[in-house]
């Protein structure tokens, strides 16, 4: 019977996964999709459709577009057509037990028999995803008795990026492709105590004043002025939550900054910062960044430029220096797995005021 081995897995009275059922007509086009599973470990799954179906791999690094990096795709049981829709938390104790999350979704093309690949352990195929394109390998290696292993290769193309360009990709699209929401949210994880504490603590960002010179003497800071939305993040355990300096929570409008807050290496944290887009030159664009707020805009497009920690490990920062603040605010960030979305901005001039004013800020 199609599907038997994922029914046989699966207590459809418990989990909320799709039961198999009718196959669909579809169109002509073939499904592919990628879901983020924080199962027994955190991993991909790969899907394909094909004969009513999809084929499905569980790649344990994630996809690289690194035609030079071969990413270990372990086969799985097929799974039904349902399943390409399927967000949410299967309870621990089922089989796969654990977080789903929607990351890639579109449609493939076969470059050669699908079905005569299947058998030769060779498919050649290509990707119309929202995040992976381009043309793609999946080669059989020598398996064992328990799995079939199998490589998920980047083809050198377009859309390839050499070693080193490609790191980052899976950081910066640590949301879902369906409804923007972080792993954390999806998996129904209250935002902790401490977090809203903070938020009550810290209800507004700090506003420069107008002058018509620059301070006196040589030792003084600047900052940049981007055009783009200034927020206020807050991060505990895990969590994390961004306000508009109204108090407004666009939390969901900036998903890669909330995930990024979310792997902070610290327990608590309040970061004053600027949610920008940059143009080819590194310069933020305001339109750009509306472009991206709109419908079917490209989010993770979206970087933010912290500049101040008011908060940080029971600490409160705003009372201590500006200087310590920014290095220590650097020194965090350094340390962060999301380095390409939430960036820090610290300059430290002390010879010459004037190159301030020939920045224009």
């Amino acid at each position: 019977m199609p599907l038997e081995e994922y029914r046989r897995k699966r207590d459809f009275q418990v989990t909320p996964e799709p039961a198999p059922g009718p196959v669909p007509k579809r169109e002509k086009r073939l499904a592919y999709l990628i879901q983020q599973h924080d199962a027994t470990r955190l991993h991909y799954d790969f899907r394909l459709e094909l004969n009513g179906v999809l084929l499905s791999w569980a790649v344990t690094r994630g996809p690289s577009l690194d035609p030079s990096d071969k990413r270990l795709a372990v086969r799985t049981e097929d799974h039904p057509l349902s399943y390409g829709d399927f967000e949410g938390t299967i309870p621990q104790g089922q089989y796969g037990g654990g977080t789903v999350m929607l990351w890639d979704q579109g449609d493939w093309e076969p470059r050669s028999d699908p079905a005569a690949g299947l058998k030769n352990g060779h498919l050649s195929f290509t990707l119309h995803g929202q995040r992976l394109k381009g043309d793609w390998d999946l080669i059989r290696m020598r398996g064992d008795a328990k799995r079939e292993n199998w490589l998920l290769i980047k083809a050198k193309d377009g859309e390839a990026r050499p070693h080193g360009a490609a790191d980052g990709l899976l950081d910066q699209t640590g949301f879902s492709i369906k409804t923007g929401r972080s792993m954390a949210a999806i998996a129904g994880v209250a935002q902790a105590t401490e977090l809203s504490e903070l938020m009550r603590t810290y209800k507004g960002v700090q506003l420069a004043s107008l002058v018509d010179t620059p301070p006196e003497g040589e030792d003084w800071l600047h900052e940049i002025k981007f055009d783009g939305y200034r927020l206020l993040g807050f991060a505990s355990n895990r969590t994390a939550s961004l306000r508009t300096r109204n108090g407004l929570d666009w939390t969901a409008k900036f998903p890669a900054i909330t995930t990024a807050m979310e792997k902070l290496p610290a327990r608590d944290a309040v970061i004053d910062m600027e949610a920008v887009v940059l143009d080819q030159a590194g310069k933020s664009s305001f339109q750009a960044l509306q472009a991206a707020l709109g419908e079917g805009g490209k989010r993770d497009q979206i970087v933010a430029y912290a500049f101040d920690l008011l908060y940080l490990d029971g600490s409160d920062y705003a009372k201590k220096p500006l200087t310590e603040r920014k290095e220590t605010l650097a020194g965090l960030l350094k340390k962060s797995k999301a380095q390409k979305t939430l960036r820090v901005h610290y300059r430290r001039w002390q010879k010459d005021a004037r190159k301030i004013l020939r920045l224009g800020t």
